[in-house]
């Protein structure tokens, strides 16, 4: 009797911790208009919230690439899914960045977040993805683009525009092929001339290494907790 006393008291008190845990108050940040403010809500809802769009990305991925077998199938389904789907911000409507989700629910979104979606949905296909703002050589302009890995090399999007790369043999561009000069560009509809806007920032790109844990592939529950969890150690140290 007394054993099953303790062991109520202590299942008691597990609850009531767990409770008191996850009514913490933690924030995430929100853009509006390109003014960032600090939001406040319950760790539950945190997590709920996280969970919630980890299951919406899969459930989405899943619709857009069907039953694609290669990587690079997959990839242009989705490029394509980013470029129909996410659209240039109406005039007067506010630009909001928070989660990628959001973006996808409101069906708009500036060329960053149209890339930083498009980049998002391949990994959860995948494929090793992140975008990157990229500059011109005397860096007096800028841009975003989007970076997948396909057949061991990276190959470059701009899924705002509708735009990517292929060589000489009628093959998606891989990053060497763009740094020695040898890329047109294509998009949604057919090829485009090569001398391009996007000539100033390609001339300034370079190799990519390791790219890390950057926002496009932490959106699943353990490359999230890897994140936070090196994220934490950096904090201690």
């Amino acid at each position: 009797m007394k054993k099953a006393v303790i062991k109520l008291l202590i299942a008691v008190l597990l609850i009531t911790c767990m409770v008191m845990l996850l009514n913490i108050e933690v924030t995430y940040r929100q853009g509006i208009n390109f003014e960032v403010s600090t939001v406040r809500i319950p760790l539950y809802l945190k997590v709920l919230d996280f969970f919630d769009r980890h299951y919406n990305y899969k459930n989405l991925v899943s619709k857009i690439i069907k039953s694609s077998d290669s990587p690079e199938e997959r990839v242009i389904k989705i490029f394509n899914w980013t470029y129909d789907n996410i659209k240039r911000a109406p005039d007067g409507y506010p630009i909001v960045d928070d989660h990628v989700w959001h973006i996808i629910i409101r069906g708009y979104g500036t060329l960053d977040q149209s890339n930083d979606v498009f980049t998002t949905l391949c990994n959860y296909a995948g494929v090793d993805a992140f975008f990157d703002f990229i500059y011109s050589r005397d860096k007096s302009n800028m841009t975003a683009l989007s970076f997948i890995k396909l057949n061991h090399s990276w190959r470059i999007f701009d899924s705002y525009n509708g735009v990517y790369f292929r060589n000489n043999k009628g093959e998606i561009a891989s990053l060497e092929d763009i740094m020695r000069g040898d890329w047109f560009v294509f998009n949604t509809t057919g090829m485009i001339k090569q001398n391009s806007d996007y000539a100033k920032y390609l001339e300034n790109l370079s190799p990519i290494g390791d790219i890390g844990l950057k926002r496009a592939n932490i959106q699943s529950p353990l490359r999230r907790l890897i994140f936070q969890f090196k994220k934490l150690v950096g904090v201690l140290r």
